[in-house]
């Protein structure tokens, strides 16, 4: 388990350097207006993910089941019908994108961006279509436990995007380019990872005529829930930018968004634990080994509030300094007084998030585990819309 979640903190050493980079470089190139569009593009087209109905995960789970219990033909018809469900579901995204273009123009972009910006939002919507069954690959491998070679890929494509972003920009300074970027790197992402499976695992094939419907009502059962759990999840963490754009302007929206990205990085070093975990407990719970089961949670819970506890030490007490360094000095105050905020609230989610969710979930157990993330997530959107008024950011 070390050397897969140690290859998941390398791919995350490996985007924060890229973001650590980026960041800067495409506000000082588009812009403040223009990162804070481009964040609102990506926060509203974000919330399509919802529409992948928590497949992503329920394929994990039971492709996972179906490698531990050693059946090809199960597998197949598992990967079958998700990459049928994935294409039903990019078509009915694509509809939702278009839906949500209507929503786009209502906010308050400025002029000079307005055209670019629905170009942008069109091509990310398409990306973020094709997207799912792009999740595919990355479920068969996890089911695999191909942890490392998987994040190779996936660090190449960070490798990749930084570059292709640093080049598109510099000749083209342009949300038309920063989006069609991110789908040149989905195209090479899904590419070389399934090069890889067909090399790896010759008896792995995607087909819809491996269609099943008593599998399709298996993922389901478990799906909804996880669609729920996205749901709550995406409403505490990726609605910021919504709520800001609508109260306080596009403008506004990155000394947020900057704070929380510090945020989200430390969390991925958790959930790198957590992607790890999930697969581990269903091939455990299958298997019938509580003991080795509750020996991981012990173990990497420890963990868990370790990496939670130090980050969050140095980015309490350093952060705000650490802003001022790394973007501007104007960045300090608002961004700064934000990130403590966002930090103290994380000590006691973190280490839940890392380890205690995904067992729930591996051992197919995430009715009480989504409705208390879900509660959290409408509070938190109500407060925010209440509190946004007199406390801003």
């Amino acid at each position: 388990m070390l050397r897969n979640i140690g290859s998941n903190w390398v791919l995350i050493v490996a985007t924060v350097a890229a973001a650590y980079i980026l960041t800067p470089f495409i506000i000082r190139t588009l812009g403040q207006d223009g990162y804070g569009t481009w964040t609102l593009i990506t926060a509203m087209t974000g919330s399509m993910s919802l529409l992948a109905l928590g497949v992503p995960m329920a394929s994990v789970r039971y492709l996972a089941q179906d490698v531990a219990e050693g059946d090809a033909g199960k597998m197949n018809q598992t990967i079958g019908t998700c990459a049928t469900l994935y294409l039903a579901i990019g078509a009915g995204a694509l509809l939702a994108g278009a839906a949500l273009t209507v929503a786009f123009n209502s906010y308050d972009v400025p002029q000079a961006l307005r055209a670019q910006a629905l170009v942008a939002f069109s091509l990310v919507v398409v990306q973020v279509s094709a997207g799912f069954i792009g999740l595919l690959p990355e479920g068969i491998m996890f089911a695999h436990h191909e942890f490392v070679v998987r994040n190779l890929v996936r660090i190449a494509g960070v490798l990749l995007r930084l570059c292709l972003t640093v080049a598109a920009l510099s000749i083209s300074p342009s949300l038309i380019a920063l989006a069609a970027v991110q789908v040149a790197c989905l195209a090479f992402d899904f590419g070389v990872s399934w090069l890889l499976i067909r090399r790896r695992y010759p008896a792995v094939r995607i087909s819809v005529a491996d269609f099943d419907r008593q599998v399709l009502r298996k993922i389901f059962s478990f799906s909804v829930w996880v669609l729920l759990l996205n749901a709550g999840a995406r409403l505490i963490f990726e609605t910021d930018a919504l709520v800001i754009g609508a109260f306080m302007g596009v403008q506004s929206i990155p000394y947020y968004v900057v704070a929380n990205s510090l945020i989200v990085y430390v969390m991925e070093f958790v959930i790198a634990i957590a992607a790890v975990v999930s697969p581990m407990a269903t091939k455990l719970h299958t298997a019938g080994d509580s003991r080795q089961l509750r020996e991981i949670f012990l173990r990497w819970s420890k963990v868990s509030l370790s990496l939670s506890a130090m980050a969050g030490l140095f980015l309490i007490v350093l952060g705000p300094s650490f802003i001022g360094q790394w973007l501007e000095p104007s960045f300090v105050g608002p961004s700064g007084q934000v990130l403590q905020i966002l930090m103290i609230s994380s000590f006691v989610f973190l280490p839940i998030r890392g380890v205690a969710m995904p067992i729930l979930l591996g051992i197919g157990q995430p009715r009480l585990l989504t409705v208390a993330l879900l509660g959290a997530g409408a509070l938190k959107m109500a407060l925010s819309v209440l509190l946004i008024g007199p406390l801003g950011l």
